[in-house]
């Protein structure tokens, strides 16, 4: 069993199997364990509940008919691209997509996604970028990094073909974007984009309740801002909730509004 830490607590966990898993199941799951250095349990038929409660740990990585699952407290979190399948059609019948416009994207760029959660956005904007660009999303929240790694992995069974493809365009890395973005070179990438953590929720994304247990919270200070104006060519864009107040705070200008959520840019340096 491993211990990881996160903004708000450490947690530790273990990896399992569903309930009788097949030979090559339990085989992902001794795999897994190898490369994460966390405990692997065998499930022997119990309740995950008992599972955890015996070792002690805050939560389990199940290995279920080849996916991956993340179970606490009675909750499970899975990778999926979330609205990134409606907002990839919504392009490709030429109805656009507001990040993507606030991005100002085209194909070719260099997008750094300084907060992947579990990537939606990051694979919106590999579909506007295309094959000929690039999106390197961090994650500073172990257990998110490895879901969004795996997620994107499994890119050749998602549909339409467009989300596939834009899918395994996407580089996952675990990190933090203070570290990050400081270790970067002038210039490196066209634009970088921040979607901090909302401290509250909305009823129609309780599903993200458990990211938000998991994920780094607070937004970028000045200082990452200026390391990120250095590192991009043309822009840094984030996300804010309406009517902004975290944009007006760090000198953002405002530029494009959603139903919930607005947008803000700030020039390179």
């Amino acid at each position: 069993m491993s211990q990881l830490t996160t903004a708000t607590q450490p947690l530790t966990v273990a990896i399992t199997t569903v309930t009788k898993p097949e030979d090559a199941e339990c085989e992902i799951a001794r795999q897994l364990a190898a490369e994460t250095g966390y405990t692997y349990i065998p499930r022997d038929r119990r309740p995950l509940a008992e599972i955890a409660t015996a070792a002690q740990c805050d939560g389990l990585l199940v290995i279920e008919h080849g996916d991956l699952a993340l179970w606490i407290d009675g909750e499970s979190l899975r990778h999926h691209p979330n609205m990134a399948k409606l907002r990839i059609l919504a392009i490709e019948q030429g109805r656009g997509d507001v990040l993507v416009d606030a991005l100002q994207l085209k194909p070719g760029d260099c997008v750094l996604d300084c907060t992947c959660g579990l990537g939606a956005d990051a694979i919106v904007t590999a579909c506007a970028v295309g094959p000929s660009g690039r999106v390197r999303a961090l994650e500073a929240a172990p257990l998110l990094a490895l879901l969004a790694t795996r997620g994107m992995a499994a890119s050749t069974v998602a549909e339409p073909p467009a989300l596939a493809l834009a899918m395994g365009r996407v580089e996952v890395a675990l990190a933090d974007y203070t570290d990050f973005l400081r270790s970067e070179a002038d210039d490196a990438w066209d634009v970088v984009y921040f979607d901090p953590m909302f401290a509250t929720t909305v009823a129609a994304a309780r599903g993200l309740d458990l990211v938000r247990r998991l994920a780094r919270t607070g937004g970028p200070t000045s200082a990452d801002l200026d390391q990120a104006r250095r590192v991009a060519r043309r822009r840094v864009v984030m996300k804010d909730r309406l009517p902004g107040p975290e944009l007006d705070r760090l000198g953002f200008t405002a530029i494009q509004r959603g139903r919930r959520v607005c947008y803000g840019t700030l020039d390179a340096l």
